[in-house]
């Protein structure tokens, strides 16, 4: 796939996203796999978590341990863009700390992902916007913990035109009773800008229902194995469930159309079998009163004006009818 076109408003090219993230729990090794898996279930790109843990979480943080566990060299960070780009996948990042984003900047990552807890760190966001004006790259930014006024001072740091807004509940795994999927409408409508869903459910049908409502970017987090209980696997989708997603929203794309109405040639052929004519429902002789009891409206036909009916019901009859002969 051409990833740009799901920034294109002119197109209906669907960006599916498979969020790796720390899923390759430390492991490059791990994490080619995950690329194969990805792309064997029709991702359009793979997205992870880039960092140095001593510059984004404080010494006395409970989880700083384990991210430092599950982090991975630049370089290796390297292999898998040349790699996933090999196998024909758009690689991107979510970078968390500043020497982070600046190792992608160097790299031209074309697309930098902002995490939901990122969107009110405003010099991360003015640095990354800066880029992509410069290098004419791409930012998405996941919307979860904040509201339409914080994300408006957001999106004042990059072009519209080169950003994607996801909606997103910062829940793990959320439900429907947290979501408010309309909401995507209400930021394509407010900002005149590409519009998704990073779905964190562990269900289907809300990343297809929000496609319906105009997401062009659908984000997932990716496993090949649900049952692992490290990072992200157990809110994460396996190979089976993401292929089915996947294969549902190309079926959408094609089905939601441009909103013009068109008549099949299906339709076409079976109309005439399928509307109402306007038939005798007893022999009629010329003279007599024509009730609505003494018509048929059945098919086949090609449909039945008002003008038409009124013609004959409560009118004489001018000639002669047999019984089911057409009017």
């Amino acid at each position: 796939m051409e990833w740009y076109r799901a920034f294109d408003p002119r197109d209906s090219r669907v960006l599916v996203v498979a969020e790796i993230g720390i899923n390759h729990l430390g492991s490059e090794e791990y994490a080619l796999r995950l690329i194969d898996e990805a792309v064997k279930c029709g991702a359009d790109a793979v997205k992870f978590q880039i960092y140095r843990t001593t510059e984004f979480y404080h010494p006395d943080s409970p989880v700083r341990e384990i991210f430092a566990k599950y982090e991975l060299s630049y370089e290796a960070f390297g292999r898998l863009r040349q790699y996933a780009e090999k196998k024909g996948v758009l690689f991107f990042a979510t970078p968390l700390d500043f020497s982070s984003l600046r190792w992608m900047i160097s790299e031209k990552i074309p697309v930098i992902k902002v995490a939901s807890a990122d969107i009110t760190f405003e010099p991360f966001l003015r640095e990354i916007g800066n880029y992509v004006r410069r290098e004419k790259a791409y930012a998405i930014l996941s919307t979860g913990f904040v509201g339409l006024s914080e994300i408006q001072k957001a999106v004042r740091f990059f072009p519209k035109e080169r950003l994607g807004l996801l909606y997103c509940v910062s829940r793990y795994p959320s439900e429907a009773g947290d979501m408010d999927l309309a909401f995507i409408k209400t930021l394509a409508k407010r900002f005149h800008t590409t519009v998704g869903f990073s779905d964190h459910s562990l269900e289907t049908v809300f990343s297809v229902a929000a496609v319906a409502l105009g997401a062009r970017i659908i984000e997932r987090h990716f496993t090949d194995n649900a049952k692992l209980q490290e990072a992200d696997h157990p809110v994460s989708l396996d190979p089976e469930r993401f292929g089915k997603m996947v294969a549902e929203i190309r079926q959408l794309e094609v089905a939601i159309g441009c909103g013009k109405k068109k008549i099949t040639d299906f339709e076409q052929k079976i109309r005439p079998l399928s509307m109402r004519g306007l038939y005798a429902a007893r022999d009629i002789h010329s003279g007599e009163m024509i009730t609505g009891s003494d018509v048929l409206c059945a098919r086949p036909g090609e449909g039945i004006t008002l003008q038409k009916y009124d013609t004959y019901v409560g009118k004489r009859a001018r000639k002669d009818y047999r019984a089911y002969e057409k009017l």
